[in-house]
């Protein structure tokens, strides 16, 4: 319940702080390192980060130490994730991870949900380094963030 209500109202997914106050016009996605950037379009389950927790939750979060980041502007609903079961012999279908179902995929009949899907659209990748939270290629920030909201 708790992840569908962060990636449905936009709420950081450390704080639960409304990420939309940061910056009304793109939310922070940190992602598990898969090799390459966030790409357009991609899936996720995640829910945003406002910029504070982002530098804590890379910090501290295991499955976050190796990441990958990026402003995005449109996170839009995609679909839902979760156990798969087999149409005809109703037993769940066998995998490891999760299955991700588009809302409008009739399989979505046969699975049990957890988790809410969101396809990132309009990213931009931010570096991981000193400048966690410029967008790529900038030389200074795009959009600077409110002085109460960058911390020390």
């Amino acid at each position: 319940m708790r992840q569908r209500r962060t990636v449905s109202r936009m709420l950081c997914q450390v704080c639960g702080a409304d990420t939309l106050k940061h910056d009304p016009e793109r939310q922070l996605f940190v992602l598990k390192d898969v090799g390459r950037p966030i790409e357009e379009g991609e899936l996720t389950t995640a829910a945003p980060v406002c910029p504070p927790c982002a530098l804590i939750a890379i910090e501290h979060c295991p499955h976050l130490r190796g990441h990958v980041a990026a402003w995005v502007e449109r996170p839009l609903p995609w679909g839902v994730a979760g156990i798969l079961y087999d149409r005809d012999t109703l037993s769940p279908v066998p995998g490891d991870d999760l299955v991700k179902v588009a809302y409008g995929d009739p399989a979505r009949h046969w699975l049990v949900a957890t988790r809410q899907v969101l396809s990132l659209n309009g990213c931009t990748a931010v570096f991981k380094d000193t400048e966690y939270l410029l967008p790529a290629g900038a030389v200074g920030p795009q959009r600077p963030l409110p002085r109460e909201v960058v911390t020390t």
